[in-house]
């Protein structure tokens, strides 16, 4: 589905483009369905944040003999995590993507959500007093916090925690479900809200789209090469040209089906005969990575936030980029298990500091051919985090 999926939103890219251009009027009158697209996606983000990050730190570490590594395993991905997106932002925030004029969305959005921002910082402060306010308004950050808390909760539960677990299992299959159905109509809204944004704006942005699309790859190869080699080789002692020799199958693999999930077989067998990882340990971080290592989509949620924030004329500020840099890894957590999921997640990113999430359509239809190197770049990383744990798990 995800393929079929992803390939309808590059048809509904491309034929945007000549509708815009000989139906220009019409072109502006269909945007009410992509604006009726983001209000029901906007209407599940909240429940789908719950739901995953619940679910993920809840189930973490259920099996007894892989409880011993799951303090390192979860505290290595996500500080990669976090590294990632922090690297994207410094570099991000030093390019001028933008080669045309400012775009003009929708001020009334870009207002509203300005409001919000002054509660999203007070999450960050830990304003206690005002978090349970901020959950009844969808705010992201308290979403996410309480998600966490309450899933350590139920993790050391005793007696109720496999009830509780079975409970979560279930609302979160019922959360993916819905918002798997909902993406179905994804390419109905880009084709109307690109079209729309094609037949206002002038062509520019195409040149401004092929330039982050050569920056983001350039961007993404210098992460994955130097970053996951120097780790490699400072930690574990290894050739980084011997490591990423070895896992040469896995990458290639990954890039071409976009999915850490399918290529989660190669990458244990990988893991095992090629680079000499004990069972006990490729077997609980493998997995775990395929559902908390988003490097790739970190990297690429940060670089495609400055690009629209700057397509639309919206500086942000310091504040801003540490509450992209925290949404993006927290949110990280469970989110690998659906649709779309960078689309998803670019969602709450954006809402979270203020851009207009209608300004998705703008790079929805390259998504997927960015995906194939943000998936080789997480399954690289589940492959240098499984060393690096087996590397401690040796000699401690």
């Amino acid at each position: 589905m995800q393929k079929k999926l992803s390939l309808w939103m590059l048809i509904a890219f491309l034929l945007a483009i000549p509708f815009a251009f000989y139906l220009p009027e019409l072109a502006i009158q269909v945007k009410f369905l992509g604006t009726y697209f983001i209000s029901i996606l906007k209407y599940f983000v909240p429940f789908l944040i719950f739901g995953t990050i619940t679910y993920s730190v809840a189930s973490f570490g259920s099996n007894a003999s892989a409880v011993k590594i799951v303090p390192l395993t979860l505290g290595l991905y996500l500080s990669t995590t976090f590294i990632a997106i922090s690297y994207a932002l410094l570099l991000g925030s030093n390019i001028n993507f933008n080669t045309g004029e400012i775009i003009n969305l929708s001020s009334e959005i870009v207002a509203s959500n300005e409001v919000n921002l002054g509660s999203t910082l007070s999450v960050l402060a830990i304003d206690l007093t005002n978090i349970f306010r901020l959950i009844s308004e969808g705010n992201p950050i308290a979403i996410m916090i309480l998600s966490i808390l309450l899933g350590i909760t139920i993790r050391f539960s005793g007696k109720y925690e496999n009830k509780l677990q079975e409970i979560f299992s279930y609302f979160n299959d019922l959360v993916l479900k819905s918002v798997n159905y909902i993406m179905f109509l994804a390419p109905i809204a880009i084709f109307s809200l690109f079209s729309n944004l094609l037949a206002t704006i002038d062509g520019a942005i195409m040149f401004s789209l092929i330039k982050f699309i050569l920056l983001t790859i350039i961007i993404f190869l210098i992460y994955m090469f130097f970053f996951y080699g120097a780790i490699v080789k400072l930690v574990t002692k290894c050739s980084p040209y011997d490591f990423f020799k070895k896992i040469k199958e896995p990458i290639i693999f990954a890039f071409f089906s976009s999915s850490s999930s399918a290529t989660m077989p190669l990458t244990l067998n990988t893991a095992n005969k090629n680079l000499g990882i004990r069972k006990e340990v490729s077997s609980f971080v493998v997995p775990i990575g395929a559902t908390v290592n988003m490097d790739g989509s970190a990297i690429y949620l940060g670089l495609s936030a400055i690009f629209i924030s700057q397509l639309i004329g919206l500086e942000l500020s310091l504040a801003e980029y540490v509450i992209i840099s925290m949404t993006a890894t927290i949110g990280s957590i469970g989110a690998a298990g659906v649709p779309s999921v960078a689309l998803v997640m670019m969602t709450i990113v954006f809402t979270s500091v203020g851009i207009p999430i209608e300004a998705i359509a703008i790079i929805a239809g390259i998504d997927r051919f960015l995906d194939m190197f943000r998936t080789a770049i997480n399954v690289t990383g589940d492959l240098t985090i499984s060393k690096v744990v087996d590397y401690f798990n040796k000699i401690g």
